[in-house]
C-alpha cells in the first residue's frame, strides 16, 4: 500500500462527521428534520452567489413539503437568519435574503469543517 492509501485508511471520517454534527447542533438553526440544515445551506449558497432566491425557487429547490419548508422558513425569519423582501402583489416573487447573521455563521461553519478535517488528516500523517 502507498502512503496516501495508508493515510486515507487511517483517517477517522466518522469521528469528524460526528464532531461536526455536534457543532451544528450547538450553533446552527436546526430542527428535528434536515429541512433547516438544507434551508441554511441553500440560503447561504444564494448569498454567496449574490443571487437571492424567490419563494418559488426555494420551494422547488428543496425536496420537502411546502408546508414543512414554510414552517422552518418562518423560524428562520423570526430568528433573524433571513428576510423576505420584494413584491407585495405576487408573493411568489418575493426574495429570500440572508442576513449578516446567517452569512457570518456560514463562514464560521466553513472554518469549523475545514479545521476538523485538516486536523484529523494531520493527526494521521
Amino acid at each position: 500500500m502507498s502512503s496516501s492509501t495508508d493515510l486515507i485508511n487511517a483517517f477517522h471520517f466518522p469521528h469528524c462527521v460526528i464532531s461536526i454534527r455536534n457543532w451544528e447542533d450547538a450553533h446552527l438553526p436546526l430542527s428535528q428534520s434536515r429541512i433547516a440544515f438544507d434551508l441554511f445551506m441553500l440560503i447561504g449558497h444564494s448569498a454567496h452567489d449574490d443571487q437571492p432566491l424567490t419563494l418559488k425557487q426555494l420551494f422547488n429547490s428543496l425536496k420537502y413539503s411546502e408546508r414543512g419548508i414554510r414552517y422552518v422558513l418562518e423560524q428562520f425569519i423570526d430568528g433573524g437568519w433571513c428576510e423576505v423582501v420584494g413584491q407585495t402583489e405576487d408573493r411568489r416573487f418575493r426574495l429570500i435574503v440572508a442576513t449578516q447573521r446567517l452569512i457570518d455563521k456560514l463562514r464560521e461553519y466553513e472554518q469549523v469543517v475545514l479545521t476538523k478535517y485538516s486536523a484529523a488528516l494531520i493527526e494521521q500523517s
